[in-house]
């Protein structure tokens, strides 16, 4: 061991030397703003990748523990969650055959894909998400608007999110407001 203990103390003061330069050119970036923060422009590559990485990370850690109900697909809790839905998540995510509006459009980072969060992610973390909010997103933090129960209901239509077509989006759009669509004659809907 003796003949590795220079290779030891001169690796930890690399180290330290490295990390010290590190701390003063991340400290020289945000002094003098170097980094654009502008809603115009995306994150580079490497800071997207890392801030991706650690959200999923803090959701996957703090949804620990969160039980989701044993009747999270009941039709009455997807339907809630639907109405729900279209009235408060639809103008930032879009849905199925339908954009995003003007607010979600200029929003950086863009607001996620609700369709393929509902592939990636548990119920118990779609939970959190939504209850919770995201820092420095846009995405608010639901439990100030909604009970538990509504943010399980917006939990449950999310689950179902992926097999809907944008036909079948847009169908559920018409019941709900009462609207009995015409067909042409081909029976596609224009």
């Amino acid at each position: 061991m003796q003949p590795f203990k220079p290779f030891f103390v001169h690796g930890l003061i690399a180290l330290a030397f490295l990390g010290g330069v590190g701390a003063i050119g991340a400290g020289l970036v945000v002094y003098f703003g170097l980094y654009n923060v502008a809603a115009v422009d995306q994150h580079t590559s490497p800071v997207y990748a890392v801030l991706d990485y650690a959200l999923a990370q803090a959701i996957r850690q703090r949804a620990k523990g969160i039980e989701p109900p044993a009747d999270l697909s009941d039709p009455s809790r997807t339907d809630t969650g639907f109405m729900l839905f279209r009235k408060h998540c639809v103008g930032c995510h879009g849905a199925p055959g339908v954009p995003p509006g003007d607010a979600g459009k200029g929003m950086l980072p863009h607001p996620t894909n609700l369709v393929e969060s509902a592939r990636g992610l548990r119920p118990e973390e779609i939970f959190w998400v939504v209850k919770n909010g995201i820092k420095m997103t846009g995405m608010p933090a639901w439990q100030f608007r909604f009970s538990d129960p509504e943010i399980w209901a917006i939990v449950a239509f999310l689950r179902e999110l992926p097999s809907l077509s944008a036909d079948e989006y847009r169908a559920l759009e018409w019941e709900a407001r009462g609207v009995v669509p015409l067909t042409a004659p081909c029976g596609s809907l224009r």
